[in-house]
C-alpha cells in the first residue's frame, strides 16, 4: 500500500547534528499540514506517535536500535505537543529531517505503555541532566556562557531559571545554533543568544562573562588547555567556570578528578574538584 504524506517537517537538522540524535529528544520541530490538519492534535492528549520518512544517516555499532527505529523503511517518533502558530504545529522530540514527509499521527495513550517491555536504555543523558541540576543553582551574573551548547537545551533551562541573566550558547555547527534559536523562540525564552563559534577563539570581549559552564563537553576537544585559556580570557576577574565530566565515558584519554584539577591549574585557575556518581565536578576562578 502506498503511503501518502499528510504534512512536512520544519527544523534545522544536518547530517552532523543527526549524529547526536539523543539530543533531539529536546529539540522542537514544526509540522505544516498539506491540507487542513483534520484535528490530528487535540487538547485531550499531550503525546503522539508519528510516522515519517527515515533518516539518511546510519548509526555505528552499538546503536542498532536507532537504525531499526529511525532509518529503515519508516521512522517512528513519540513526541510531545507544544502548540499551534498560524499553520504550523510545534512538537518536541520528532526524529525527522527538515522537509521530511509525515504519514500518520496517532495519540499516545495508556494502552501504549507496557511496563514489562525490554529495550536498550540511554544512560548518558539522564546523568548529564542530574549533574546539570547540581550546577544550575551555582550559576550567577548578568552574562552566562554555555560552551558547546548543542541544541541549546541547557542554555534555555539556565535562561528560564535566571530571567535577569543573558545566556549565550556557542556551537561549531550552524544547524545546531539555528535549531537552538528555534527551540528558544517556540519556548518563549527571550534572554538567550546563540552563536556559531570555535571554543578556542570565542567571539567575545575580555572579561565579559560572570559564569561559564561546560557540561560533558571538554573531553570532546583536541586541545583542552587551549579552550581553557580562551575561556579564561572572556571571564570576569570575579567570574567562575563550572565544568562537569563523566569519569567512565571519554575520548582517547581517561581523566580523573585530579587530572582535571591539574589541567585547570596549568591554565591559570584556582580550582576545586570533587567526585560524585562517577562524575568529576570542577569549579574554577581566576588566580
Amino acid at each position: 500500500m502506498e503511503l501518502l504524506p499528510i504534512g512536512n517537517v520544519h527544523n534545522h537538522t544536518s547530517e552532523e547534528s543527526l549524529k547526536m540524535l539523543p539530543l533531539w529528544r529536546q529539540a522542537i520541530s514544526g509540522i505544516d499540514f498539506a491540507d487542513a490538519d483534520d484535528g490530528f492534535f487535540t487538547e485531550k492528549y499531550s503525546h503522539y506517535i508519528i510516522t515519517h520518512d527515515p533518516l539518511c544517516v546510519t548509526f555505528p555499532s552499538g546503536k542498532e536500535e536507532l537504525n531499526k527505529r529511525f532509518c529503515a523503511g519508516l521512522g517512528t517518533s513519540v513526541v510531545s505537543y507544544i502548540r499551534k502558530e498560524g499553520n504550523m504545529h510545534y512538537v518536541r522530540g520528532l526524529m525527522a529531517e527538515n522537509g521530511a514527509n509525515i504519514y500518520s499521527i496517532a495519540p499516545y495513550t495508556y494502552f501504549d505503555r507496557v511496563e514489562e517491555a525490554q529495550f536498550p536504555q540511554s544512560y548518558m543523558e539522564p546523568r548529564k541532566m542530574r549533574a546539570f541540576a547540581e550546577v544550575l543553582p551555582l550559576l550567577s551574573g548578568k552574562n552566562i556562557l554555555d560552551v558547546g551548547c548543542g541544541l541549546g537545551t541547557l542554555a534555555i533551562k539556565i535562561a528560564e531559571a535566571k530571567p535577569e541573566s543573558l545566556v549565550y550558547g556557542i556551537d561549531l555547527l550552524e544547524s545546531s545554533v539555528e535549531q537552538s534559536k528555534l527551540n528558544a523562540e517556540v519556548e518563549g525564552v527571550a534572554n538567550t543568544r546563540f552563536v556559531v563559534a570555535n571554543t578556542y577563539e570565542l567571539p567575545f570581549e575580555e572579561g565579559y562573562f560572570d559564569s561559564v559552564v561546560c557540561i560533558f563537553m571538554l573531553h570532546h576537544l583536541d586541545d583542552i588547555p587551549g579552550a581553557l585559556r580562551d575561556i579564561k580570557r572572556v571571564l570576569k576577574p570575579s567570574g567562575e567556570v563550572f565544568a562537569v565530566e563523566p569519569i567512565d565515558h571519554f575520548h582517547d584519554v581517561q581523566r580523573y578528578p585530579d587530572d582535571w584539577k591539574e589541567l585547570f591549574r596549568d591554565a591559570g585557575y584556582e580550582v576545586e574538584v570533587w567526585e560524585k556518581d562517577n562524575i568529576s565536578f570542577i569549579r574554577a576562578c581566576l588566580k
